[in-house]
């Protein structure tokens, strides 16, 4: 038997980590350089991130801080406690942030940490008020990176550092940048990729580490009462595209009509509405206005215009056509009692004059539905992946002595069914549990993210066999393994089938199951995963295509400002100080993104069009420059804190959860849901939240909306 071998250096506590040559040659490979890791979930991404911060230690040994984001707080928790557990320095130099730790307390937190692991929101809330620099930083490693787009965190921090540090060391780790090229080159330049790397199950290096994953695709044949109420569901949706047909919206000649169709066309029409005129006035770029348009040839707008059609009628009858679908997707792939709810749903809204819901509930289709419904024995409504899931369970552990097994499902009602199920079915045998995240539903609250930690211990020491688990089950969180999974429906994301296939085959050989109803939505959705897997596979193999970055020129990190300590008196002295300026800081950051905007506008080809018809601009006119900007926005702002207000005393849990809604907020918004989430994880939950929210709201700090919540000012 070959001796096991261990990653053993300084920094590393011994014998910790064993030696896996894929692990040596990534490391060789990304140890200077921004690099895009890719690894197949089970391949140890969080044990190359703990090996290239020994790296970057040995480099910078008495100074420089290192920074883990995370996307979740029980992701920052895990590898808190991974760094803890692996990392060879004081204990008290590996900390972590949060959103309920104050702004003080951070800011000596990150002062006196070697190490520290975050979400990116506060992180980016720090920044953005100067409360501490990436300057002496030299490694920011992105977890989860294939979230780096659009407006979140992760975009702001890499720019910010790239802007800031001399030595700057970026890391993004991922199963699945994304599902094609556009998608990971976007990735890329929001990192400021050098380097990616991409390593899967059939690499020569890889392959002594890992064992088979047998993928079965179980195929459902439907009973013959869910088959005529798919044909009935089916001419009703045929009797609403006849109107798209007739009005040749749709082509006849289609194969197959999703949902996303009849989506297209509305967006396109409102799309076109807004803009048709300004690139007929020559205002708009006609090639990115087509771009930018689903239906090319002909356009929707044209069709509209030309037959001169009632545009409303064609927004109704594309939610009737996608409440339809979304109908027979729930009956042909679910479970009936999921399929009755929603046609509860359809009704509600037709008692609220929703005339797409009306015009389904009048017609003799769906009266033909209910009667069905409601005079059918339930057995022969009962969904037959139901007993194909207790086939399978019951074989695993009959023929592999198996009980340990996830179900992924794409809906928590299905979830709590297949719990109940089983733990029916195999009452003496083992015991299911339900994984899911939080909600606002008062029919089904969730569970806290307390609660799902829980959960997942009491699964790793088997007090619970079988998860029957959604999608927070399938990103990051360390799940002990399986050695048999059952997709319970096929996901149309290449992220998604990736990380749930992921979670089997890492200590022996795993089976995945995947369940497919026949002549339904499974069928297009598994190979759609499939061929984005391919394409995102060429794109990572073939990487000389992508445009990286070239030439970033590095210059060792110089510490002569902070040598020597600063005390803790030093650092409440100075954020006081900082304190006063941080409204005149935010203005000013807010003004240079101004500006730049301003200034990219003014050279593109959309603003010299315009020039070209003299059309006027506001800043040609008031002479508007960054100092005037500056002088009105700061005129502004003072003259809303110009009264001094009697001070009020406030309770600790009223403090946290605005400090959450301000670090986690985007646009100063948060979900209610996501809010009483972060707030359950700070203990502050039911009653307790609800009491201090309110008061924070009555007390002017934040707003509820429907969904959401506002912040309307910080505290002080």
């Amino acid at each position: 038997m070959c001796k096991i071998q261990y990653f053993n250096e300084c920094f590393l506590k011994e014998n910790k980590i064993e030696y896996r040559h894929y692990q040596e040659n990534i490391l060789k490979d990304c140890k200077d350089r921004n690099s895009l890791i890719v690894l197949s979930t089970g391949l140890g991404k969080t044990i190359i991130g703990i090996l290239i911060i020994i790296k970057r230690l040995k480099k910078y040994k008495k100074y420089g801080k290192i920074i883990i984001l995370a996307p979740t707080r029980p992701l920052v928790i895990q590898h808190y406690e991974t760094c803890r557990k692996l990392i060879d320095i004081e204990k008290e130099k590996i900390s972590y942030l949060t959103g309920k730790i104050s702004p003080i307390q951070r800011i000596n937190i990150f002062h006196n940490s070697r190490i520290i692991i975050s979400t990116p929101q506060v992180i980016k809330n720090d920044l953005l008020r100067n409360r501490y620099s990436l300057e002496h930083v030299p490694l920011i490693i992105f977890d989860e990176a294939h979230r780096t787009k659009g407006n979140y965190a992760y975009c702001f921090i890499a720019e910010e550092y790239m802007n800031t540090c001399t030595d700057p060391l970026i890391i993004g780790l991922t199963a699945s940048p994304g599902k094609d090229y556009s998608n990971i080159q976007e990735l890329c330049d929001n990192l400021s990729i050098e380097n990616t790397i991409f390593k899967n199950y059939e690499d020569d290096d890889v392959k002594q580490y890992v064992h088979n994953i047998e993928v079965s695709l179980e195929r459902i044949d439907l009973p013959i009462k869910i088959l005529e109420l798919s044909k009935i569901i089916e001419d009703l949706f045929n009797r609403f595209l006849k109107f798209f047909i007739d009005r040749n919206l749709l082509n006849p000649q289609k194969k197959y009509f999703s949902k996303l169709d009849f989506l297209k066309i509305a967006e396109d029409l409102t799309f076109s509405l807004k803009n048709q005129d300004l690139v007929n006035n020559g205002y708009f770029n006609k090639e990115e206005y087509l771009n930018s348009l689903y239906f090319k040839d002909p356009k929707i707008i044209e069709i509209v215009q030309e037959k001169k059609l009632n545009i409303h009628s064609i927004y109704s009858y594309c939610s009737s056509c996608i409440s339809i679908l979304h109908l027979k997707d729930i009956l042909e792939t679910q479970e009936i009692s999921m399929f009755r709810n929603y046609l509860e749903k359809v009704e509600y809204k037709a008692e609220q004059d929703n005339l797409s819901s009306k015009r389904i509930i009048t017609s003799e289709h769906y009266n033909l539905i209910k009667s069905i419904i409601e005079t059918t024995d339930i057995q022969e409504l009962t969904h037959p992946k139901i007993e194909k899931t207790l086939s399978l369970i019951n074989n695993e552990i009959k023929e592999y002595s198996n009980k340990k097994i996830i179900i992924f499902t794409q809906y928590r009602e299905v979830a709590e069914i297949l719990k109940n199920e089983i733990n029916k079915k195999f009452k003496n045998e083992l015991i299911a549990e339900k994984f899911i995240g939080q909600s606002t539903k008062r029919n089904d609250i969730g569970y806290s993210q307390r609660e799902q930690i829980q959960i997942l211990n009491d699964f790793r020491a088997d007090k619970i066999n079988i998860l029957t688990a959604t999608c927070i089950a399938e990103e990051g969180l360390d799940i002990p393994n399986v050695n048999a999974i059952i997709f319970y429906e096929p996901v149309a994301s290449e992220i998604r089938h990736i990380q749930r296939r992921g979670r089997t085959g890492r200590h022996a050989e795993g089976r995945c199951y995947v369940l497919i109803a026949e002549n339904t939505i499974d069928v297009p959705f598994f190979k759609v995963a499939q061929r984005k897997e391919i394409n995102m596979n060429s794109v990572l193999i073939n990487s000389d295509q992508l445009d990286l970055v070239n030439n970033l020129g590095r210059d060792n990190i110089c510490f002569d400002k902070i040598k020597g300590k600063t005390s803790s008196y030093e650092l409440i002295k100075n954020f006081k100080f900082n304190k006063e300026k941080e409204n005149q800081i935010l203005i000013k950051k807010s003004i240079d993104k101004i500006i730049k905007e301003i200034d990219q506008f003014s050279k593109s080809e959309k603003y010299k069009i315009l020039r070209d018809y003299n059309i006027p601009f506001l800043s040609d006119i008031s002479n508007l420059n960054k100092k005037k900007i500056e002088k009105k926005m700061l005129k502004n702002k003072n003259q809303n804190f110009s009264k001094k207000k009697k001070k009020i005393y406030l309770n600790n849990n009223l403090k946290t959860i605005v400090r959450l809604v301000e670090t986690y907020s985007e646009n100063g918004k948060i979900g209610l849901s996501k809010l009483i989430e972060l707030a359950e994880f700070e203990e502050i939950i039911d009653r307790k939240f609800y009491a201090h929210f309110n008061q924070a709201c009555n007390l002017g700090y934040l707003k509820k909306n429907q969904k959401s919540v506002q912040l309307i000012k910080c505290l002080d």
